[in-house]
């Protein structure tokens, strides 16, 4: 294509993407698109540019790129908020899927609606919350998703996933499915309660009201931001990804046979005969809290947390978490999963 069509299209070749990803490490892409409506998106995906890989992004905190992208890299910058529904029992809301979540959580606040307060301050986009179901603090964005609108890389079919169809667990949907990986989130439908329901079972966020209940959802939202900032760095000081690992789950046999070696080991009951287990513990416990590989690193703070210190490449911080990983492994018999996609 001319430089022409391309600039048309809103399309740059030769893009730089650290600036499009919290762990700022080197990576261009052959291709990158900024995308501000369905439209502007159905008409890259109509072009031949359509045929190349495809990498969609939204606020690149949940990515890690390793080398070059040689495709096309969809920034999505869809915006608005749309008041689809207001009655007693609640609010629904239509978000764009390049919305800021950490944003669009103040902005429903300063407008007096709760609901989503535990999810403060998490960074990334509302398409992104909506693929990876974020959750923090007692709280998962699929129990306020109501429905999840999408269009089709292929066949630019639009299609509206109910929250039932999306497949939600934790940190996981549908949309992580190879077998769905052409749907494009563009917008998120999201319900919110009219009652104030204050969420505060979380054992560092009770303590800090100390038995009191919150007066209202922007309490909780200061208090769960608080703890946020105490824990994990800030992506524009310390490039990073947030939680880098999923809490892995076992089942109770092994739990168990955990407890049994180290009693100390923190872990979770759940269903079905199985139990989730604190990552963050069992890094720590391998000697990898603070650990340092070149210009990579474990958070001092928060063993779930890999940092770039400094000019590290996307290769440099996958082989700190492979390390990780590997030693965890050795010492608990057990897998450790990377939350962010890794590219």
């Amino acid at each position: 294509m001319t430089d022409t069509e391309l600039e048309a299209l809103g399309v740059v070749r030769d893009a730089e993407l650290a600036p499009l990803t919290t762990f700022a490490v080197p990576a261009r892409a052959a291709y990158l698109a900024r995308v501000e409506s369905v439209e502007a998106l159905r008409r890259v995906l109509s072009s031949p540019l359509a045929q190349l890989p495809r990498l969609v992004l939204g606020g690149g905190s949940n990515l890690l790129l390793t080398c070059d992208f040689d495709g096309l890299v969809i920034r999505m910058e869809i915006k608005g908020i749309e008041l689809a529904a207001d009655d007693e029992q609640g609010r629904t809301l239509v978000i764009g899927a390049g919305c800021g979540w950490s944003e669009t959580v103040d902005e429903l606040l300063s407008r007096g609606w709760g609901g989503l307060e535990n999810l403060a301050l998490v960074p990334g986009t509302v398409g992104g919350a909506a693929v990876q179901n974020i959750g923090a603090y007692g709280l998962e964005a699929a129990e306020r998703i109501v429905s999840v609108d999408c269009i089709n890389a292929r066949t630019l079919e639009e299609r509206t996933f109910d929250v039932s169809e999306c497949d939600y667990g934790y940190r996981t949907s549908i949309f992580k499915n190879p077998e769905y990986a052409d749907w494009i989130v563009t917008r998120v439908a999201l319900r919110l309660p009219r009652a104030f329901e204050p969420r505060t079972g979380y054992k560092e966020l009770a303590a800090l009201f100390a038995g009191a209940a919150p007066e209202s959802p922007l309490q909780v939202a200061e208090a769960v931001k608080a703890l946020r900032r105490r824990k994990l760095p800030d992506p524009k000081v310390l490039p990073n990804a947030g939680s880098f690992f999923k809490n892995p789950v076992v089942s109770r046999v092994k739990q168990r046979h955990l407890l049994e070696d180290m009693p100390q080991l923190v872990s979770y009951p759940l269903a079905g005969g199985r139990a989730k287990l604190a990552a963050g513990w069992l890094i720590e416990a391998v000697g990898m809290k603070g650990a340092r590989m070149g210009r990579a690193g474990v958070y001092e703070r928060q063993a779930l947390v890999l940092v770039n210190l400094g000019g590290a490449t996307g290769a440099e911080i996958k082989a700190l978490a492979d390390e990780v990983a590997r030693k965890v492994w050795l010492r608990f018999g057990v897998k450790l999963e990377p939350e962010p996609v890794i590219v």
